[in-house]
């Protein structure tokens, strides 16, 4: 059973405030943080991802791609939810960023998150995770499709 009592409290917001960090680093282009908030055999899916991501240095090309074509300027947690399995942690939350891209076009996106963390000589780490767009944005995109005239 998941331990979700006010003992582990120090222990969740030591992991929000890890996730905060993550975001902020993207909001920075900071990929010494991004690398350091992730254990070198990270596993999981980005939104862009088409496969398996098997470690951190194939998340990090990742990051590097997408901070490319975005400029991210906000983000927004909500929603957020912490299970402790021992040594494990499962996280869910929902995110919320915006930002520019290169040709200087806002954008927004909203993202439905599941995080794996370990702690690992008492300190708190991402393991793994599983990123996809939250289906409120899947919504938006799909009713401006319809409603977009096709170009001929």
């Amino acid at each position: 059973m998941p331990i979700n009592d006010p003992s582990r409290e120090q222990d969740r917001l030591t992991i929000l405030k890890h996730i905060d960090s993550i975001f902020r680093a993207y909001i920075d282009k900071d990929m010494e943080t991004i690398r350091r908030t992730h254990r070198p055999e990270w596993k999981g899916f980005t939104v862009r991802s088409r496969a398996t991501i098997h470690d951190r240095e194939q998340y990090l090309r990742e990051a590097e791609r997408l901070l490319q074509h975005q400029d991210w300027k906000f983000f927004e947690i909500s929603d957020d939810s912490v299970a402790f399995y021992g040594e494990t942690a499962v996280v869910t939350y929902i995110a919320r960023v915006s930002g520019q891209t290169p040709q200087g076009m806002y954008f927004e996106s909203k993202l439905r998150v599941m995080d794996i963390y370990v702690r690992s000589d008492g300190e708190w780490n991402l393991a793994a995770s599983s990123v996809s767009l939250h289906p409120d944005e899947i919504d938006k995109r799909l009713s401006t499709a319809i409603a977009t005239p096709a170009q001929g």
